[in-house]
């Protein structure tokens, strides 16, 4: 992973402003340095020839207060950089995860939550004290070397052949604190993840007696070591950097007093090579000890960019009004798995159709729908959907044409009918009640208040609520593809019955997953996944008409 992640620089104007001031800044602050060891070696070489220094004094003031003003703007700018780079990120990431235009996978609200929530933090350290630091170790030893050069050609070839010594060990030592940072950054994720599960379960856990004390106490030990393994890294890393950058200012030091006690080198000049050499390493010292911060800081900006360019749509052309979709050798793999998540040969789906989506576990039924509903690309093969490839749809109208129902609707905090309502905001309270009617959900209360966890319902209130919410979206005219992942899952055989025939009755095309053989037998048709060979279809109950 790179120290300084282009994709940031080139989406942040507020970086690349950034970066032109400390580089801006970075020559001034060299140029000061240069003058500031000249005036030094003057004042303390008058000293000794009893020369008058004063007007040497006040210029060595002055410089001292200009490089205290040049450090303070510096500061004042990292500052407001790294608030500025920290708040349009965030705003960014927000927005794209509510772009209805947006494709890809929607990413582990644990990963995005620690992201957003402490993740961006990190930032302050990489954009406020790595950046300018970085900016400074480029552009200082370049002019202490030259002006070493100019005064003193030895010392600055002892210059020229050490930093590069100091720099090999920046670069080892840095990768294996990268790889502790990494491991630290890991055990984060697992946290968050681990303790966003238990929080969403905990309802069951306590009803069940589980107690997850144990996993929440063992993850946080986890992420202590891991800490505590990086900052040891961090410590030794500075400690070998500190080393080294001393042994190599020692090696022009007793170069200098050699010759300043053999005569080949004056007093004023073998104080200001003295002076001065230290500031070739010092920015590598400071750059070592800062590593730590661009590791953390390049780690979130890489998780931020993954996001932020997971993709959009640019489709322009109009769904069709009842389309005929066709699969022709439709395939998707996902990373890190041998065989493909998803493999279909050639299907046609006819508008108006009932069509049952079946297969083992993990034979892509879930797949196929995230694929219809443009979250998933194909690897190859095509989707055509009335003449057109799903590609070249405009994908937030053509979302606007399908109702789906996910293994776990989602909820918002308010009232089962405020829930029911998102299908058609203008439905009215009659319109609402026969919708619960009609999936079986007569006595779960229109009024009945429940929070965005849906801690209130069972499992299947609220599969049946999230139904209830299709259908009126289905009702509503609008809808030409209704999308139902497992939504009988848990239900009774009458209730079960009751959505099912709700379903038949439908005038839109009707996908169903399910692994309930009650479904099959309803439908018109059935699809079986086999990513091993492709789609095998059956029909199932001959004569059913819609």
């Amino acid at each position: 992973m790179k120290p300084v992640d282009p994709r940031l620089v080139r989406r942040s104007r507020a970086v690349r402003c950034h970066l032109v001031a400390v580089v801006g800044l970075g020559v001034v602050t060299a140029g000061l340095l240069v003058v500031q060891a000249g005036l030094v070696a003057s004042v303390v070489a008058a000293l000794f020839t009893s020369d008058p220094a004063l007007l040497a004094a006040v210029a060595l003031a002055l410089v001292l207060v200009l490089r205290g003003l040049v450090s303070w703007t510096s500061g004042v700018l990292a500052t407001r950089a790294s608030t500025t780079v920290r708040t349009e990120l965030r705003h960014e990431l927000v927005d794209h995860l509510l772009d209805p235009r947006r494709t890809g996978q929607v990413p582990q609200s644990a990963r995005f939550s620690t992201l957003l929530d402490g993740g961006l933090d990190r930032l302050d350290g990489y954009v406020a004290r790595f950046l300018p630091q970085a900016a400074l170790t480029a552009v200082v030893p370049v002019v202490v070397v030259v002006a070493l050069a100019v005064v003193d050609l030895l010392s600055a070839l002892i210059v020229v052949l050490t930093v590069p010594l100091v720099v090999v060990f920046l670069v080892l030592v840095g990768l294996v604190t990268r790889d502790r940072l990494d491991r630290r950054w890991g055990e984060l994720g697992r946290l968050g993840r681990h303790f966003s599960d238990v929080l969403d379960g905990i309802v069951l856990f306590k009803v069940f007696g589980r107690d997850q004390e144990r996993g929440l106490r063992e993850n946080g030990r986890r992420h202590h070591r891991a800490t505590m393994e990086s900052l040891r890294t961090a410590f030794l890393s500075s400690l070998v950097l500190e080393l080294f950058s001393t042994l190599s200012v020692a090696i022009v030091a007793v170069s200098t007093g050699l010759r300043l006690v053999g005569g080949s080198m004056d007093l004023q000049t073998g104080l200001f090579v003295i002076v001065l050499a230290p500031e070739a390493y010092l920015p590598l010292r400071r750059l070592g000890a800062a590593f730590h911060d661009s590791v953390d800081g390049a780690t979130v900006a890489h998780e931020a960019m993954d996001l932020l360019e997971s993709g959009r749509s640019s489709g322009w052309a109009a769904p069709p009004v009842r389309p005929r979709i066709v699969l022709d050798g439709l395939e998707v793999r996902h990373e890190g798995r041998e065989a493909p998540s998803l493999r279909v040969d050639h299907e046609v789906i006819e508008p108006g159709e009932f069509i049952a989506v079946t297969g083992a576990s993990g034979a892509g039924k879930s797949t196929l729908l995230a694929v219809l509903l443009g979250f998933v690309h194909p690897t190859a093969g095509r989707v055509i959907v009335g003449g057109h490839e799903l590609d070249q749809l405009d994908v937030e109208q053509w979302r606007r044409r399908i109702a789906w129902v996910p293994q776990v609707p989602g909820l918002l905090a308010g009232t089962v009918a405020d829930n029911v309502r998102l299908g058609d905001p203008d439905a009215d309270d009659e319109q609402v009640r026969r919708a619960l009617r009609d999936v079986g959900a007569a006595d779960v209360s229109p009024d009945r208040s429940i929070d965005e966890a849906g801690r209130s319902l069972s499992a299947g209130e609220r599969r049946r609520l999230g139904i209830a919410r299709a259908l009126l979206r289905v009702r509503t005219g609008t809808t030409d593809l209704l999308l139902l992942d497992e939504p009988t899952a848990g239900l009774d055989d009458a209730r079960e019955s009751a959505v099912l025939g709700v379903l038949c009755d439908l005038d839109v095309t009707v996908l169903v997953v399910s692994h309930r053989p009650e479904a099959v037998h309803v439908a018109e048709r059935e699809i079986r996944l086999d990513v091993s060979s492709g789609t095998v279809v059956s029909s199932v109950a001959e004569g059913t008409t819609r």
